[in-house]
């Protein structure tokens, strides 16, 4: 036995549910057409104005009304106080609240909030939410009439060693330091290695870089480059066979040979069709792209 159609006069006029939505109908609902029907059919139909037998316009397109809204905007005190402020006490006790969960060995740390932690840690360059000068604060420890004058007192240097083989240590870290500067400079222009050999000063002087060529190099950039390499296990190197050396990066390779050597790291020299046969063949082991397969074969060889 079939069942009779449902139309909207059959329909109860109360719901199962009783959250008093069951009678909710969208304008133009019916047995032929459903409520996702009259809404596609709205999207294609809302985008033109309407007009009478004259052809006037009685209703505009959506976004394209000529009335103009009032512009007033309520005067009232809230536009001109702060917003999502926070008092001492409450930022006190969240200090403490959260030194506490710091201190306790048995809690991690499993994701990072989006809260400002900077007014959560004590700046020691700060007091009472006020930033210190440096200045400033070596003039209270140190005044002037006790300094300069007829009444100076003499003061005992503030160095950061307490003994000459500590001063020699900070001389060779700093030393270090430089020389390692120095090598990433020349890592940074392309210069080739020499292994235990020392260059003699001839005098001449590094050319100055354009600006265009730092740019990509924050430490932004080479923290999400790095992310990738940790990530990977096979690590392929693009070079341009019209300068492999120039486009080498010397301190990604100086990484994964030190840091990670079970990574591997593969060279694929790109635009080997403009370069000769012969020059190809003698570079160093790697994968031609962007070439024939006969020239594949003949570089593999």
């Amino acid at each position: 036995m079939g069942t009779g159609k449902k139309e909207a006069a059959r329909k109860t006029r109360q719901g199962k549910v009783g959250d008093g939505m069951a009678n909710v109908k969208v304008k133009g609902e019916n047995f032929y057409r459903d409520a996702k029907k009259v809404k596609k059919l709205n999207v294609l139909t809302k985008g033109t104005a309407q007009r009478n037998a004259a052809g006037d316009i009685t209703k505009a397109a959506v976004f394209q009304s000529r009335e103009r809204p009032s512009a007033r905007i309520e005067p009232n005190r809230k536009w001109f106080t702060n917003t999502r402020v926070i008092s001492q006490d409450a930022l006190s006790a969240f200090r403490g609240a959260v030194q506490a969960q710091q201190n306790d060995p048995y809690s991690y740390l499993l994701k990072q909030n989006k809260l400002p932690m900077s007014l959560i840690k004590d700046d020691e360059t700060k007091k009472n939410g006020l930033k210190q000068h440096q200045a400033k604060i070596a003039v209270e420890t140190a005044p002037f009439s006790d300094t300069f004058g007829p009444k100076a007192q003499r003061k005992r240097p503030k160095l950061a060693v307490s003994s000459l083989l500590d001063l020699a240590g900070e001389s060779d870290k700093m030393h270090e330091t430089y020389i390692d500067r120095l090598e990433q400079a020349r890592l940074a222009s392309g210069q080739p290695a020499d292994d235990g050999q020392e260059t003699e000063a001839d005098g001449a002087l590094t050319a100055a870089r354009e600006a265009i060529f730092s740019k990509g190099q924050s430490k932004r950039i080479w923290n999400e480059l790095y992310k990738v390499i940790d990530s990977s296990d096979v690590v392929i190197h693009v070079l341009d066979a019209r300068d492999p050396l120039g486009t080498r990066c010397r301190s990604v390779e100086k990484y994964i040979r030190e840091e990670a050597p079970h990574k591997h790291l593969l060279f694929v020299l790109n635009k080997c069709d403009l370069i000769p046969t012969s020059v190809a063949v003698s570079s160093s082991p790697s994968l031609s792209h962007h070439c024939l397969f006969s020239f594949v074969l003949q570089c593999q060889r």
